[in-house]
């Protein structure tokens, strides 16, 4: 499957799925140190990306900072609820953009099922309030998976 590929189980919910060539552990580190996270999330023509901090536990709290093309600077934080080295990663996330940032905190779990080298990454990004938001989300989800990709293969 590509980053295209989207299955929705409920107008609350993203769910993308990708194949990619590269072993689990390598996939989980990239989403997960901070070191490695600031160098493949976003672009220069979108956002980017530019610090993380971790607690990196169940329970920990993470936050990340960016800015994006237009200059303004953004935040997106949450807490660790699942950490699973290198199959399950779920943690809470909310970001402080745009005319209304989250109402509620969405949950995003990251599924890696590794077969001789290729993972199979499974992303759902759960919980949004309205159609809008988990749509705008969900073109945000297409590129990320693919910076992942690019970054990790």
């Amino acid at each position: 499957m590509t980053p295209e590929t989207m299955t929705d189980t409920a107008c609350t919910t993203i769910v993308r799925e990708i194949e990619i060539r590269a072993r689990a552990a390598k996939i989980f580190a990239a989403i997960t140190e901070p070191d490695q996270l600031t160098q493949w999330w976003g672009t220069d023509d979108t956002y980017r990306c530019t610090g993380m901090e971790v607690d990196f536990r169940v329970g920990g709290k993470w936050r990340t900072v960016g800015r994006g093309t237009d200059g303004k600077a953004f935040a997106v934080e949450g807490e660790y609820r699942v950490i699973d080295p290198p199959r399950v990663l779920e943690y809470t996330w909310r970001h402080d953009w745009g005319d209304r940032p989250n109402d509620l905190d969405t949950i995003v779990r990251y599924e890696l099922e590794e077969r001789d080298g290729v993972t199979h990454l499974r992303v759902v990004h759960s919980g949004f309030v309205d159609m809008k938001s988990r749509d705008d989300h969900d073109g945000g989800w297409v590129r990320v998976l693919g910076w992942l990709r690019d970054f990790v293969e």
